[in-house]
């Protein structure tokens, strides 16, 4: 009797969806503390008149006879209240009703132009101002939370709240500096409230004395001002002791007061109190670190307590991470499986399937000293492609069409980036690959119309399941595959066209890398362990970026001055997220090649699946009519150089490999 076996891509199909029930599950699980919190999705048409999204964690403890003290959580710029998700599972363990905001222009919430982004503090202030409506709220213990771009929403909040319903009485600044000016001089805006600030040594945008500071943070306005004073520094510096100092002019006090220690002064019988909590870390690790958490619950059982028996110090967002690790493995692991199994097995897109590849044996130490020549020349000028977009400024570049920075900024350095790995593909095939034998059609480059159009059909077809999955998953069991900044999640309609504006940048990028790492250098180069291989040449290609980051951060680390990339307007928060996602993709690019031969699949996949990310959580401007944007002209020469050496070096490479076959 002949037994049906099962195929390894249908086996892998099983493998990824045990591995999406078992880390929704456990996220569900723990996101909901077993069921004692529940979550509520609530969009509402604010005080402002706009649309504001946000998720409201919901104690069983807090009830309309038990009212429990609400905490709003304000995420940072470019990114969305899933962000800090972390912090409302954590507080609302306690016992607190946490209610996670996404600013305007940002998540589900209404983009607005700039004239009105600072509404309301961004829309904090309308989410408080609906917040303390709820029957389960005690209004009498309401506070804010801001991480970064967040703390300054959380700022001009209070200044909603000191002219309005007086309802905020403590606030928590994560990586954020509190309000210690204004035009007139040192101030105290906070009055009888409780207010911490946890200060990174090594923070890129604060803690810094700032040149030409005014006391003003409009749109940013001062955010890259010149920093005359390091960030390790900050609690001597004259804006950390005026803010423990309660507002007074540092020159006027005779002691310096310190970090950790809480100071309290009377307001009329009412008493407020003041607190820096300092830390050795970076801008971000307010996404993720435990310390920094400890400190926000240790300070709001201060201030709040709930009387839980919880220690600050006891956590399962950790463990949460670790199922959101899982699932999103599962989630990546699905779709390539997909994919190989549709080439493989389905007759429609056999066409598209060369087979399972080994590593091709390298030909001399001419080939092993060609391949990282190439790795070498290719990372050096990566490198100093992004600090001549930096030096541009245009790491924060938007204009009409682009209404977002991050997506055009990583954008132009995937086309201008995949742009001169093909050139460098090119030079490496007419000097040596040509005269060696090098066959585009064996490598799976030269590919007919046909298999192109299934190769297509087959991404796209991966990239649709694997958004339809992250949207049922939503709509059932309020779980996203987002970590940190990682992964994917639900994204409005209004997204997609930012998506559809940027695919093709990023298309350049992972097309030609899976064209480079898989047909140029399938091969032993880097050992005969396909894995280890795999796993190499994964990490070269993050190179470029991490030796950014490595750079920014080992300098800052090293002199206590951050030393940027290419210029004030060039934080290494802006290819933060770049090592990760490229290495993760190459490594994509590189098994679905392993187990097709086709070297398209991969690189059509992560070119659309990186603008699905991206657009999936950046933040939205509206464009102003009649707003001028410095590197306009710029930026647009820099894209059409880009698609035209693209489509010149591919002209060239096809022409040259015709005149090859025609020659045999």
């Amino acid at each position: 009797m002949n037994e049906k076996k099962l195929s390894r891509p249908l086996i892998s199909l099983i493998v990824s969806i045990a591995l999406i029930i078992v880390g929704i599950a456990g996220s569900f699980i723990l996101q909901t503390n077993s069921g004692k919190t529940t979550i509520r999705n609530v969009t509402i048409e604010s005080e402002s008149g706009h649309t504001l999204a946000m998720d409201v964690y919901i104690p069983e403890n807090a009830t309309a006879e038990t009212p429990a003290p609400a905490i709003f959580v304000q995420h940072g710029g470019n990114n969305n209240k899933e962000e800090m998700q972390h912090y409302c599972i954590e507080l609302a363990r306690r016992g607190y009703v946490a209610i996670g905001v996404d600013m305007y222009g940002m998540g589900e919430s209404e983009p607005l132009p700039d004239s009105e982004w600072l509404t309301q503090g961004r829309g904090l202030y309308d989410a408080v101002r609906y917040g303390v409506t709820l029957p389960y709220v005690d209004t009498d213990r309401v506070s804010l939370l801001g991480y970064s771009r967040g703390g300054k929403a959380a700022g001009e909040a209070l200044q909603c709240d000191n002219d309005s319903l007086n309802v905020v009485k403590a606030i928590f600044l994560i990586h954020s500096d509190p309000i210690v000016r204004n035009s007139e001089g040192y101030t105290d805006v906070y009055g009888a409230r409780d207010v911490a600030v946890l200060a990174d040594k090594n923070d890129e945008f604060f803690f810094s004395e700032k040149a030409n500071d005014n006391g003003t943070y409009s749109n940013d306005a001062n955010k890259y001002a010149v920093n005359l004073s390091s960030p390790a520094e900050y609690v001597i510096n004259n804006s950390a002791q005026s803010f423990l100092y309660f507002g007074i002019d540092p020159a006027t006090t005779s002691e310096q007061r310190v970090a950790e220690t809480v100071y309290e002064q009377d307001y009329g019988g009412k008493t407020g109190s003041r607190q820096i909590f300092v830390s050795n870390e970076t801008h971000m690790a307010g996404w993720w670190s435990p310390l920094v958490m400890n400190r926000v619950l240790t300070f709001f059982n201060r201030v709040m307590p709930t009387g839980t028996a919880l220690s600050a110090s006891s956590y399962t967002y950790t463990i949460w991470n670790i199922f959101k690790i899982i699932a999103l493995s599962g989630l990546l692991l699905f779709a390539g499986s997909l994919m190989v199994w549709l080439v493989s097995s389905v007759k429609t897109f056999q066409c598209a399937d060369n087979g399972e590849q080994d590593l091709r044996p390298v030909g001399d130490k001419n080939a092993v000293a060609w391949f990282w020549g190439i790795q070498i020349i290719s990372a050096v000028l990566s490198i100093l492609i992004i600090r001549f977009l930096n030096k541009q400024g245009l790491a924060s570049y938007r204009d009409a069409l682009f209404h977002s920075a991050n997506p055009a900024y990583h954008g132009l350095i995937s086309l201008l980036c995949g742009a001169l790995t093909l050139v460098l593909c090119t030079v490496w095939y007419m000097a040596y690959g040509k005269k060696h034998g090098f066959s585009f059609r064996n490598t799976g480059i030269a590919i007919s119309g046909h298999a192109l159009l299934k190769s297509i059909g087959a991404a796209l077809l991966a990239v649709f399941a694997l958004i339809l999955m992250v949207f049922a998953v939503d709509y059932f069991v309020d779980v996203n595959f987002l970590i940190v900044y990682w992964g994917f999640m639900k994204f409005g309609a209004n997204r997609i066209p930012g998506m559809l504006l940027v695919v093709p940048m990023y298309l350049v990028y992972y097309i030609v890398m899976s064209i480079s790492v898989n047909s140029f250098n399938f091969s032993t180069a880097l050992g005969k362990n396909k894995l280890l291989s795999n796993l190499l040449i994964s990490f070269i290609a993050s190179v470029p970026t991490l030796f950014i980051l490595c750079y920014v951060y080992g300098i800052f680390k090293a002199t206590g001055s951050n030393p940027m990339f290419g210029g004030l307007a060039s934080a290494a928060t802006a290819v933060y997220a770049l090592p990760g996602f490229i290495f993760v993709a190459i490594l994509i690019c590189r098994l679905l090649y392993q187990h097709t031969g086709n070297p398209y699949l991969g690189g059509i996949f992560c070119g659309v699946l990186a603008a699905v990310s991206e657009w999936g959580i950046c933040e939205i401007r509206v464009h102003t009519p009649g707003t001028q944007y410095a590197g306009t002209a710029l930026v647009y020469a820099l894209i059409a150089i880009g698609f035209v050496v693209t489509i010149a070096c591919a002209v060239l490479l096809k022409k040259n490999n015709a005149a090859v076959q025609a020659h045999k």
